[in-house]
């Protein structure tokens, strides 16, 4: 019998099926209470089906507890009814007259009336009052044994599952397919032992990896420190061909620069180198003449 969830409060119907359904099982507790009369109820299973089950033999229960009084009333009553006819027969006179002048018929006939009166719990002796009873108590027995003979299914119907389920308990206790098989105590002692073994094993390996690991760092180390002086041999190496390098470039640059006053078109370059030529050529010969001059005087 599950509680109401969070999700059940939002939802008026799902709340009135519960608040149902627990109402259902606190009758149903209530009259396995009384009927066990304060031992101990038995476990079962507590789902739909098995509430169904219990509900109608609770309401055949009832019907029949409630029958059953009824004819105890009736016999009450009855007996009653002839302790006062006993006492009251002698206290009138025209009665005992009446039923001593009655022939063996004709008491034999009050006697039935009577009973049937009686057991009938009739209002009156008239035939309607007394067919009218018939009738309801026929409607009654009727319905009486149509609840036994539920009722009696049901019994029939727990007996049946009663006796399968101790079938399946029988089955499961000596069916040696659910036992435990007989080597288990070795299989667990070999499972113990080679886990002990594995956890051996498992601890060396962990030592061999950190033997490694150090060996792996120190042996970093040392690669580490000739890395270091090969890395500056070359940083030096590589200064050294800068210098070179830079040395003839400005070589080159001076040289270039003679040109820098050349015009960048091609054609023009040569042109302008061509006249250059021409005055270099008008130069030597003066230097020439002039030495020439110097010499002759």
């Amino acid at each position: 019998m599950d509680d109401l969830t969070p999700s059940d409060l939002f939802s008026p119907s799902k709340a009135r099926a519960q608040r149902a359904l627990t109402q259902d099982w606190a009758q149903i507790e209530s009259w396995l209470s009384y009927k066990y009369a304060g031992r101990a109820i038995p476990t079962f299973e507590r789902n739909e089906e098995t509430l169904k089950v219990l509900r109608e033999l609770s309401t055949a229960n009832e019907r029949a507890d409630e029958d059953r009084t009824m004819i105890e009333r009736l016999e009450r009553e009855a007996l009653k009814v002839l302790d006062e006819s006993s006492t009251n027969e002698d206290e009138n006179p025209m009665k005992k007259a009446l039923i001593d002048n009655l022939t063996p018929a004709g008491a034999d006939a009050l006697t039935a009336l009577t009973s049937t009166a009686t057991t009938l719990d009739a209002t009156g002796l008239d035939t309607l009052s007394m067919a009218h009873s018939i009738i309801h108590l026929t409607s009654s027995a009727q319905q009486i044994s149509n609840n036994l003979a539920h009722i009696q299914t049901l019994q029939g119907y727990l007996q049946k599952q009663h006796s399968l389920l101790r079938d399946q308990l029988a089955l499961l206790q000596t069916d040696p397919a659910f036992g435990a098989p007989p080597t288990l105590h070795r299989q667990t002692t070999e499972q113990v032992r080679q886990m002990k073994h594995v956890k051996a094993k498992i601890r060396e390996y962990e030592d061999r990896f950190s033997s490694l690991q150090s060996l792996q760092n120190r042996s970093l180390k040392r690669i580490g420190d000739a890395s270091s002086a090969e890395a500056m041999a070359d940083t030096l190496e590589q200064q050294k061909a800068l210098r070179e390098l830079r040395t003839v470039v400005e070589d080159l640059e001076a040289r270039l620069a003679v040109f820098a006053e050349l015009p960048a078109d091609k054609e023009a370059a040569r042109r302008e180198l061509g006249r250059l030529e021409v005055e270099l050529d008008g130069l030597r010969r003066r230097r020439d003449a002039l030495f020439e001059s110097m010499v002759g005087n």
